[in-house]
């Protein structure tokens, strides 16, 4: 067995060997005893032979010898070599007092001086965004991926009056409930995924308008949400006073022009409403699933717009979107049209064949439109259709499988209609499972200057026209019920475009019927709905121009209570803005 005594100092030459410093000792007449392989490659000695030599002679500069002289430690030498900075520690050795040599700590200090200058440059780097951010006339609001909130600048605490110190590090949620905000912007970003702008109110008193943009990292994981805000009522202050002069309202086309960047777009899909944004989330969140879709709502509302973007998300562009109004077609011919036929099938059918649309709809989505209409002999066969994934061709034998996502569209009541057995109801529960209501225009009216912008400068890039709306044309067009929908208002942006000589539409262009702004239920109401409907629109515009329900009930000729009772049935009573049509029970 080899000597413990001999074993051991191999092992601890070994180690100091392995150390990422570099070490050399000297004995008490100067001469080297030990250095390790780190500071033979540091101080370009590797390739000679260095023990038994003066430590003079190897670093003609070190300070070992004025250690050994005086018995006192030198620190922070700094020798530079070609190819890096080396400092160097110097330190007796002592045996029982008696000074027997000196070690020599070398390090290499080019490491840390890059990553210094990185840490300065990461600083400055810093300094010079949160400067940016800090000068910028908008608020900044920005949060993590879960909505927490890192950093506001000094222009949102100056126009919300809310400091750093009472939001900072805490959730968004929570700062909903304790009341700092009426809703959040943010949280309405991280459920689509999705830019979005809504109206905001802080703390029960300013209302802001705010747009929230997700930033994404590289695995595509939500990372950021940054908000940007501006203070609606100074640009209420500043759109009274461009209408003024016509200099003034060239200035206040391009504010328009500002607010129409931040509202909330998907494809042709212009609002700002609750309840249309509530419907966008619907469809983000069904596009990625094959759950049936059934949309409701009244014609020109935007049906098609909101099935196309349920496809564009989930399907994808790639894939076919196949549509079909149920109510245009015969029963044999929508029949036909839908499950194809066989060669021969019946009279003047193609000798071929013909695939039907459920066949050009494969790996795709089939919307169908006014499904409502559908004839009841043609149910049957399109329930089994969406239960079993296959169709059976007119005249055929053999069933055709189809990956196809269903998409249903009506105008009707189809609920009433399955109770009274004009509808199959295992149809309607078939086509109900995730239900989207659009709502009419009239029951939305902040999204209507959203949309007549919108449309003016579509129709202004396809003729190129270059015309412009006065903010009381478009307060009268927000006034007005709309009976049919966003369709009668791109309808008449149009005709107003192309009829009207003047480059500058004004309230008087606009069509008698619109400039009266007189209330008039829609078309099929029943008598009980109509008065319900005149009902809620003369509250509320009562309502909006006092501001007092003791002041509404007196102009029109009830008491308070019945006036509030009502205004309570009809939900005006809900935190609403003013002048906001609410949605009108259908009841």
């Amino acid at each position: 067995m080899s000597d413990p005594t001999v074993r051991h100092a191999a092992l601890f030459s070994t180690i100091l060997d392995a150390a990422h410093i570099g070490l050399m000792a000297v004995d008490a007449m100067g001469v080297v005893t030990f250095i390790n392989s780190h500071a033979a490659s540091s101080l370009d000695l590797a390739d000679r032979e260095v023990t038994g030599r003066h430590v003079s002679e190897v670093l003609p500069h070190s300070q070992a010898p004025h250690v050994l002289a005086t018995g006192m430690p030198v620190c922070g030498q700094m020798l530079a070599l070609q190819g890096a900075v080396l400092m160097a520690n110097h330190s007796p050795l002592l045996e029982n007092g008696v000074r027997t040599g000196a070690i020599s700590v070398f390090q290499d200090i080019s490491i840390l001086e890059r990553t210094s200058c990185e840490l300065h440059y990461v600083r400055d780097h810093i300094k010079e965004l949160s400067s940016i951010i800090n000068s910028s006339y908008d608020g900044m609001f920005i949060t993590d991926g879960a909505g927490n909130v890192l950093l506001l600048n000094e222009a949102y605490q100056r126009m919300t009056g809310i400091s750093a110190d009472e939001v900072l590090g805490k959730n968004m949620r929570q700062l909903v409930e304790e009341q700092y905000y009426d809703r959040s912007v943010t949280l309405l970003v991280m459920e689509t995924g999705m830019p979005a702008t809504i109206n905001q109110t802080i703390k029960g008193e300013r209302t802001l308008l705010v747009t929230g943009n997700p930033v994404f990292d590289d695995a595509g994981k939500l990372y950021r949400v940054v908000t940007n805000v501006r203070d609606i009522t100074e640009l209420i202050s500043l759109r009274d006073q461009l209408e003024k002069t016509r200099e003034k309202t060239r200035q206040y086309e391009s504010e328009i022009s500002y607010l129409r960047s931040l509202q909330i777009e998907a494809g042709d899909i212009v609002f700002r409403s609750r309840a249309m944004a509530q419907a966008l989330v619907t469809a983000t969140k069904v596009a990625y699933v094959d759950s049936t879709v059934l949309i409701t709502g009244d014609s020109g509302t935007g049906k098609e717009l909101i099935a196309k973007l349920i496809h564009k998300k989930g399907k994808g562009a790639a894939q076919p979107f196949i549509t079909i109004n149920c109510a245009a077609l015969p029963d044999h011919l929508l029949e036909s049209e839908l499950f194809g036929y066989e060669g021969g099938a019946f009279t003047g059918a193609r000798r071929e064949g013909k695939p039907g649309l459920f066949e050009l709809a494969n790996n795709g989505t089939l919307f169908l439109d006014e499904v409502g209409d559908m004839p009841m002999v043609l149910q049957a066969k399109l329930l089994r259709a969406i239960q079993e994934k296959q169709i059976m061709r007119l005249g055929g034998t053999r069933p055709v499988r189809v990956n196809v996502r269903i998409i249903g569209a009506t105008h009707r009541d189809i609920q009433k209609m399955a109770e009274r057995r004009e509808f199959r109801r295992d149809l309607f529960y078939r086509l109900m499972v995730v239900p989207i209501h659009l709502p009419y225009l009239r029951e939305r009216p902040e999204d209507i200057p959203l949309l007549a912008m919108h449309f003016m400068n579509k129709f202004n890039k396809r003729f190129g026209l270059r015309k412009t709306m006065l903010p009381t044309a478009v307060d009268t067009l927000a006034r007005y019920p709309w009976p049919g929908n966003v369709r009668e208002l791109e309808n008449l942006i149009e005709r107003l475009l192309v009829t009207t000589a003047d480059n500058e539409i004004t309230e008087e262009h606009l069509p008698a019927h619109i400039r009266s702004s007189a209330y008039i239920p829609r078309k099929g109401s029943r008598m009980a709905e109509a008065v319900a409907e005149v009902e809620a629109y003369l509250l509320e515009k009562a309502f909006g121009k006092h501001g007092n329900w003791q002041r509404v009930a007196q102009e029109l000729g009830i008491d308070k209570a019945t006036a509030y009772r009502k205004a309570a049935k009809y939900g005006l009573t809900k935190d609403r803005p003013l002048g906001a049509r609410p949605p009108l029970s259908r009841n």
